[in-house]
């Protein structure tokens, strides 16, 4: 770098002496003017592009974003009966409370229950739930279906009925 400014200096005089034509810094500059006003640079449209990019990618995730809110809102609403109507809703009260009488008489009862049996029947009464929930679901994308209504009572009468075969099974071996 400094050969080149030293070279510079030392022939100031013979690089100075060349003469420019006459108008030659109008047309340079009229040249100027005509080609850069009619023509955009690329990184002018490459920012148009990433700025257009950016937008779209930025629609992409608010709208996922907003369609995996939506969604958990909708899965984590579970419908029962009673969502349906008046008398579901004192349908589901009745089995509800049938069936927590039961399971308070299984828990209370005097003889020796094996923690084997106590485990087996959380295990059904678990499997049994599962399959009421899934019910719920069926019924909150189905609507008022009568036949998944009838299969969420049937759930609950299958829970009363196991539960009064398993406490009868255990007073009859005590």
């Amino acid at each position: 770098m400094k050969n080149l400014e030293d070279f510079i200096r030392n022939n100031k005089e013979s690089l100075n002496s060349f003469e420019l034509s006459e108008g030659h810094f109008e047309r340079f500059q009229h040249r100027l003017n005509t080609k850069y006003l009619n023509t955009i640079s690329p990184t002018y449209w490459f920012s148009i592009a990433a700025g257009f990019v950016f937008l779209i990618m930025l629609s992409i995730f608010i709208r996922f974003h907003y369609l995996q809110n939506e969604k958990a809102i909708i899965e984590t609403k579970i419908v029962s009966l009673s969502d349906i109507s008046p008398k579901y809703e004192e349908v589901e009260n009745f089995y509800k409370a049938g069936l927590d009488e039961k399971i308070n008489e299984f828990q209370k009862l005097n003889c020796k229950v094996d923690i084997e049996q106590k485990k087996m029947v959380d295990l059904e009464l678990k499997q049994l739930d599962v399959v009421y929930v899934s019910l719920q679901k069926e019924l909150k994308v189905n609507g008022n279906d009568k036949r998944i209504i009838n299969a969420m009572i049937n759930n609950y009468q299958n829970k009363i009925q196991f539960l009064e075969l398993v406490i009868g099974q255990i007073k009859d071996n005590c």
